[in-house]
């Protein structure tokens, strides 16, 4: 008799990544390949996309799936219930846990460019594009322990300072 497979999870896995960066991510496709390569490192299933935005359109709004899957960290705890739930100004959980199932203890800001409704940030704040690094250019993060709107839009900081990734099973 042939193996079978164990059938797949339906949720789908988000995590903030236990890489750092600067603002200079190489923009929002770079920021996807990051999230599936560091996914496929720990043994994480499927693709992924950041949650990042640009001024030219790119946003989780596009280009991520609306999912009506549950969205759970690494560790089983619950984020948000579907796409709608994610996408409503709070999330259920905050977004702690890495790709390996760690929470970082350090660099408690996210890159996003985004507002908790998927949509680009209405400053505009990415760091050019996530291309420049300079301390005279800003890009808008979220707080990784936030539940409220500033788990994907709290304020923005210089391009030359560090922070995570939210990354989106697809």
């Amino acid at each position: 008799m042939a193996p079978t497979e164990a059938p797949q999870s339906p949720d789908r896995i988000v995590f903030v990544t236990s890489a750092t960066f600067t603002g200079v991510i190489g923009g929002v496709s770079e920021a996807d390949r990051v999230c599936t390569e560091l996914a496929a490192a720990a043994g994480l299933p499927g693709v992924y996309r950041a949650w990042s935005s640009d001024a030219t359109g790119r946003s989780p709004n596009v280009t991520f799936t609306r999912t009506t899957a549950p969205l759970v960290m690494t560790s089983g705890v619950r984020v948000a219930d579907n796409w709608t739930d994610l996408t409503d100004g709070t999330i259920n959980n905050p977004i702690v846990i890495d790709e390996r199932g760690n929470q970082p203890d350090n660099v408690p800001v996210v890159w996003t460019g985004t507002d908790p409704s998927g949509h680009p940030a209405s400053s505009g704040a990415t760091c050019r594009g996530w291309v420049d690094g300079s301390s005279e250019v800003r890009g808008q993060v979220g707080v990784f322990d936030a539940i409220g709107t500033a788990w994907s839009g709290s304020h923005s900081i210089a391009c030359d300072q560090a922070g995570r990734l939210y990354c989106f099973q697809q």
